[in-house]
Parts: C-alpha cells; structure tokens; sequence
C-alpha cells in the first residue's frame, strides 16, 4: 500500500510538472516552444491517466479494508535476527490477506466483486482453508486461501458476518 501511495505522489507530481511546462511554454515562447507543448501535453495525459488508475486502485483498496470479514494475517517465526524482523514486517504490509464485502486483498492485487455482474457465490470454511466461488453467471472462478479454523465462538461471528454482509452463509467443511 505505501508502494502504491509513492507511485500515486509520483504521477501527480509528474502532471503537475507538465502542467507547468505548458504553461511556460505558452508564457515565454522559446525557441520551439510548440514542441515542448506537444511533449508536456502526453506526458501530463499520460501521467494524469496513471494517477486516476492508482487512485481508483486505492479507492477499492480502502473499501475492502473497511468492509473485512476475515484478516488471515501471515505466519510470524519467533526468535529471529534484526534483518529477519525487517522482512517479517515487509510480509505483513505485502502478503496480508482480507476477504470482504466486496472482494478479496491479496497483498496489492484486488479481486473485486458486487460491481456488474461479479458476484459472491459460494463459500467454504475447511479445517486449515477457506474456498470461495465468484463471478459472473457464465463464467465461475474458485480462489482457495490457507486457512485455520477458528474456534466455535469466532466461527459463529464469521458465518453471521457473511450472512449479514453477503447474503451467502457459508459451508462449514469437516
């Protein structure tokens, strides 16, 4: 997410600094100042494009992680060096996994449901997974996440919150 965040900055920094060029362009009228124009126009086009696209990306991103169900945080190895523990962390910010009302956050990759006509289908809690079925009437897609089951308590607590925030009341696997 801050990787995200930088790149973000980045790109508005970079239309912003277009922008600029422009408008020194048409201000002073150097020497092939219709050039400089040209080149700040796409460049500012395309820098503007890939800010509207990451801000979008972060939109969804923040949806999901006000709507979790389930935060499946990664394994932790006690007893570990300075180094070690700076990975750990780098795993935790990448590797997080949330299931929500309205997709899943693997990490930086968003798979995105409840817009057209994706849809949350099914659901299943195993022993050591969790399996959801997503997509379009046509076309059905399984991701299967590791996962341990939790006691009787949080279980009832999961399955009431995807039946009251999805309508889909999951299977509970033996």
């Amino acid at each position: 997410m801050k990787r995200l965040v930088l790149w973000k900055r980045l790109f508005l920094a970079a239309a912003i600094f277009c922008a600029a060029g422009i408008v020194a362009s048409f201000v002073f009228r150097f020497f092939g100042w219709t050039y400089c124009v040209c080149f700040s126009l796409m460049g500012g086009t395309l820098a503007f494009a890939f800010f509207y696209s990451t801000h979008k990306k972060m939109n969804v991103m923040a949806i999901i992680v006000d709507n979790t169900i389930i935060h499946i945080k990664p394994a932790v190895i006690s007893g570990q060096t300075v180094e070690a523990k700076e990975e750990e962390e780098k795993l935790r910010e990448n590797f997080g996994v949330r299931i929500s009302t309205f997709g899943i956050l693997l990490g930086n990759k968003i798979i995105k449901w409840g817009g057209g006509d994706e849809r949350l289908k099914a659901a299943e809690i195993g022993k050591d997974y969790i399996s959801i079925d997503y997509g379009t009437r046509e076309n059905t897609q399984n991701i299967r996440l590791l996962y341990s089951r939790p006691g009787e308590d949080e279980l009832a607590e999961i399955i009431e919150k995807f039946r009251h925030e999805t309508g889909i009341v999951p299977e509970i696997a033996v």
